[in-house]
C-alpha cells in the first residue's frame, strides 16, 4: 500500500512538472542581519528546490507559476508525511500518536547540543505555512497589502508588519504558536535521526529546558527549509514590510541563510519536523 501511494505522489509530481518547461536559477544570497534579543542558527546542505518561479519570470507568468508551486508543495508535502511515516518507529514509543507532519521553529547551537534551554523562544506549526503564504511579490504589486485594516490575508491569518516571517521561496507566512507546548515530539529532519523531543514546563523564571533522546538539534533539522523572522529596526516600525525585499533573492538556495529586508533586523530559525505527538 506504501508502494502504490509514493507511486501516485510521484506520478502528480511529474504531471505537475510536465505542465511547464521553465528551468530557472538560484538566487543570490543576501548577508544576515540578526535580531539582538534571540541566538542565530544556521545551518548548510543542499537539496534541489520544488520551486518553478523567481523573479526573472515575466508579470504575466508569475500567477500561473505561482499556482504550479503551490500544487508542488502540496504534493512534496504528502510524499514527506509519506516517507516520514516509513521512518518512524514500531511500534510508537508508548503514550505517542502519529499525525500529519508539523514543523516547529527552533533555535539554538545546531551542531553541539541536544539539551539546552530556551525552548520558550521556539514556535511551532501545525500545519504547513507555505501554502497558506502571501507572496512578497504581492505585497509589492499592493502596497496597501497589511496595512489599514487590510491585514487579513486569504487564508485568514492576521499579517503583523511588525513581526513577519517569509519561507524560502519568498513567501510571508503567518506566525508560528508561542511557545511550543511542553510535552513530547517526534522530531526529524528527514536524515539520519528520527527521535524524542522533550519539551519541560517553564520554571520560576519562564525559561523552557529541551532535551534530545539522540543527536543533536542539527541532526533533527531540515536543511532545505529556510526560515526567518523579520522586526523593523528602532524608528522604523509600521513602515517597513515584506514589499521591502528583493524578490529576485528568491528562492534561497538551500542551506543558506535568508535574505535581508531593508530597514529590518532578521533571525534565522532552524526548522524541525514533527511527526508524532503525546496523545
Amino acid at each position: 500500500m506504501m508502494a502504490i501511494l509514493i507511486a501516485f505522489v510521484i506520478t502528480a509530481f511529474c504531471n505537475h512538472l510536465s505542465a511547464t518547461a521553465f528551468s530557472l536559477p538560484l538566487s543570490r544570497q543576501s548577508n544576515t542581519l540578526i535580531h539582538p534579543a534571540i541566538t542565530s542558527v544556521t545551518s548548510a546542505e543542499p537539496r534541489a528546490s520544488t520551486t518553478l518561479f523567481n523573479g526573472n519570470n515575466s508579470n504575466n507568468d508569475v500567477n500561473l507559476l505561482q499556482q504550479i508551486n503551490n500544487a508542488l508543495d502540496t504534493t512534496y508535502a504528502t510524499l514527506i508525511d509519506l516517507l516520514f511515516y516509513g521512518k518512524l518507529p514500531s511500534p510508537l514509543p508508548s503514550g505517542m500518536r502519529r499525525v500529519p507532519t508539523q514543523f516547529i521553529a527552533a533555535l539554538g547551537n545546531p551542531t553541539s547540543i541536544s539539551s539546552d534551554a530556551g525552548a520558550e523562544q521556539w514556535g511551532i506549526w501545525r500545519v504547513d505555512p507555505g501554502p497558506r503564504g502571501v507572496y512578497v511579490q504581492d505585497f509589492q504589486r499592493n502596497p496597501s497589502l497589511g496595512k489599514n485594516g487590510n491585514s487579513k490575508m486569504k487564508a485568514g491569518w492576521e499579517f503583523d508588519p511588525n513581526d513577519f516571517w517569509i519561507e524560502e521561496f519568498g513567501r510571508v507566512m503567518e506566525k508560528p504558536d508561542f511557545p511550543v507546548s511542553p510535552g513530547r515530539y517526534m522530531v526529524t529532519g528527514g536524515r539520519k535521526v528520527t527521535t524524542l523531543l522533550t519539551v519541560d514546563p517553564p520554571d520560576g523564571r519562564g525559561r523552557q529546558a529541551w532535551r534530545l533522546e539522540e543527536g543533536t538539534l542539527y541532526d533533527v533539522t531540515h536543511l532545505p527549509c529556510r526560515s526567518a523572522r523579520y522586526f523593523p529596526k528602532p524608528g522604523q516600525e509600521g513602515k517597513r514590510s515584506p514589499a521591502d525585499a528583493n524578490w529576485n533573492d528568491f528562492p534561497v538556495r538551500p542551506g543558506a541563510d535568508m535574505p535581508s529586508v531593508k530597514g529590518c533586523d532578521k533571525q534565522d530559525y532552524a526548522v524541525l519536523f514533527v511527526v508524532a505527538v503525546e496523545k
